[in-house]
């Protein structure tokens, strides 16, 4: 079965291509964004492969009736979370039909999921039953695998999806049919079998809890979004524990984080809106930016172009059509 490459030159764009799974994403890292996003199904069983360039926090939720397992494909340039945990290169991921998630990508992480339809799943565990041991591991949200169990996993799956793909262009990425989804469930259980006995992964959720919520609030503040001190006083934790969570999850300061999250709502209000219905001074009002000058000037240094250049939707049915279509796809 071909597999199907994308390449995107922005994250909005990314995000709408898969809009089952109702992904948002907040660029934190100043920076024109790329993407690749590497990708091939048979039946049971959906493998992709993602890159992002920058530093950008992605949330998202898996659609009803599937079961999806993560994994790093390789190193990143810092540290990477999901779902309150490190990235490390020794922990596969589940998540589970209508699960939220939250990832806080570093720049240039790459991530494999692999995803079956949770009944189909179910029937290859009745089929190809695991033991009992392996089995309960399912119901984690991390399983810590040792490192060379993971390692023969990503060989696998790079076998399958082609050779890796050039940064910042796309090339022809042959791969392998699918059709063997049986063998990606085998592979799985012989990685949930190595896991046995492994000491559970720790999690960090206070500081994600922290960071979560922030995120919450400022996103339904409007144009009156609270300060460090308010949102404090609102989770009645110290400033100091708030900005310990934004270093340890975010890698980078509260201040940072949410003008940059007020700032990504800006953009994305920018290009699902006419330039007649909508000016830039008023989408940046909207968000709590008083002075249109440091406004124009924070989001350059972000997004790398003047809110002005943004591209903006020609209709009202150009959005949908514009967003869904990347750079170059492949077959």
């Amino acid at each position: 079965m071909p597999v199907r490459v994308d390449v995107f030159d922005d994250f909005h764009l990314h995000g709408a291509s898969a809009p089952e799974w109702n992904q948002r994403y907040v660029q934190l890292s100043p920076g024109t964004m790329r993407s690749t996003l590497i990708e091939a199904s048979s039946g049971r069983v959906h493998l992709f492969r993602k890159w992002m360039s920058e530093r950008v926090v992605q949330q998202g939720c898996l659609p009803a009736g599937q079961i999806c397992f993560a994994l790093l494909s390789g190193h990143a340039a810092g540290t990477s979370r999901m779902q309150g945990h490190e990235l490390n290169e020794d922990f596969l991921f589940l998540l589970r039909g209508g699960e939220e998630f939250t990832i806080q990508r570093a720049n240039g992480m790459e991530l494999f999921a692999l995803t079956f339809q949770a009944e189909d799943f179910l029937r290859l565990l009745d089929e190809r039953p695991w033991p009992q041991q392996s089995r309960a591991l399912l119901t984690r949200q991390v399983v810590r695998v040792p490192a060379g169990a993971l390692q023969r996993m990503r060989k696998q799956l790079l076998g399958m999806l082609g050779q890796p793909l050039p940064r910042h262009s796309a090339s022809r990425a042959s791969g392998r049919d699918l059709a063997g989804s049986t063998g990606l469930f085998e592979s799985l259980g012989a990685l949930f079998g190595h896991a046995c006995g492994v000491r559970e992964a720790q999690s960090s959720a206070s500081a994600g809890y922290i960071v979560e919520e922030c995120h919450r609030i400022v996103a339904a503040s409007g144009d009156t979004p609270p300060n460090v001190e308010a949102l404090c006083r609102r989770l009645r934790t110290s400033r100091r524990s708030l900005q310990h969570s934004f270093r340890q999850v975010a890698d980078t300061s509260p201040l940072h984080y949410l003008r940059g999250l007020r700032l990504n709502l800006v953009r994305t209000r920018l290009m699902s809106t006419r330039q007649a219905q909508l000016s830039v001074s008023q989408a940046a009002a909207d968000q709590g930016f008083e002075h249109l000058s440091h406004f124009t000037e924070r989001y350059k240094a972000l997004f790398g172009e003047l809110p002005s250049k943004t591209s903006r939707a020609l209709d009202a049915g150009d959005t949908a059509s514009r967003v869904g279509t990347p750079l170059l796809r492949k077959r």
